[in-house]
């Protein structure tokens, strides 16, 4: 499992890999950043749903409130991004020729999924040290006082904001990982992906807004912002733990019992 581990890290570590990650990050920081500072206004966010107000600027986690916003919508991306990642594993034989030398199935499954998870810990990093940045420099411009961004308060709350994002990422990991190893086919995780997480869970969760407590996007959108009006974060944290306990029995089976030729 050690050796898949560091094999997926040097993979994902190589240079042209990291001046891509890096480019999308900053560029998503950017956006995430720029859209939610300067589109803030004096009034209650809470009032407009997932809206942020001068005030939340200001308060304590006001430097990771871009953060948190930007990771609650790069989910599906993250989603569909490792889907066509774990299929393309079958459809180029990866799995097939590590399983060569490593024949015990599971801790092939383990080691990819945990390099897969350290890997995006740093990216996620990365996006919360760039949107905080970008964040400070915006201040400014909306008369932002940033004091209680460096209080105790202000670090308990960036990394608490870190850490909902990584329940979050590992979570898209796992049911990426569930996709790519049940489907084996690129071309038709992605539509799944992309039908699934994509429209398909807001269109519907619109005409029944029950369905935002059910689906795991909708609530991984919740979690990544400590919870909204329609569902709370205690209990999008306890459906996602049996969507990933079920994505990780399900991929695990999957993986260790049927043919890789298959």
């Amino acid at each position: 499992m050690t050796n898949v581990f560091q094999a997926e890290l040097l993979k994902l570590t190589r240079p042209r890999v990291l001046a891509g990650t890096f480019v999308a990050v900053l560029i998503a920081a950017i956006v995430a950043t720029s859209v939610i500072v300067l589109s803030a206004e004096a009034t209650d966010g809470q009032a407009a749903g997932r809206g942020v107000s001068l005030t939340d600027l200001e308060a304590a986690g006001g430097g990771t409130e871009a953060f948190s916003l930007g990771m609650s919508f790069s989910g599906f991306f993250v989603f569909v991004t490792l889907a066509a990642n774990w299929a393309g594993e079958f459809s180029q034989g990866t799995f097939r020729t590590i399983l060569m030398k490593q024949p015990r199935r599971a801790y092939v499954l383990a080691g990819k999924l945990a390099g897969l998870i350290a890997f995006a810990a740093g990216v996620v990093l990365l996006f919360e040290a760039l949107s905080f940045g970008l964040s400070l420099a915006l201040a400014p411009t909306q008369d932002v006082s940033t004091a209680a961004w460096f209080s105790f308060d202000g670090i308990g709350e960036a990394a608490a904001d870190y850490g909902n994002a990584m329940l979050g990422v590992s979570a898209w990991t796992c049911f990426a990982m569930m996709l790519g190893v049940l489907l084996r086919s690129t071309p038709v995780a992605l539509g799944v992906g992309i039908g699934w997480a994509g429209p398909f869970e807001h269109l519907t969760q619109e005409a029944w807004t029950a369905l935002s407590g059910i689906y795991p996007g909708l609530l991984l959108e919740a979690l990544a912002v400590g919870g909204t009006s329609e569902v709370s974060y205690i209990q999008a944290l306890a459906v996602l733990s049996v969507y990933v306990v079920l994505a990780l029995v399900a991929s695990t089976v999957s993986f260790v019992r049927r043919d890789m030729a298959a």
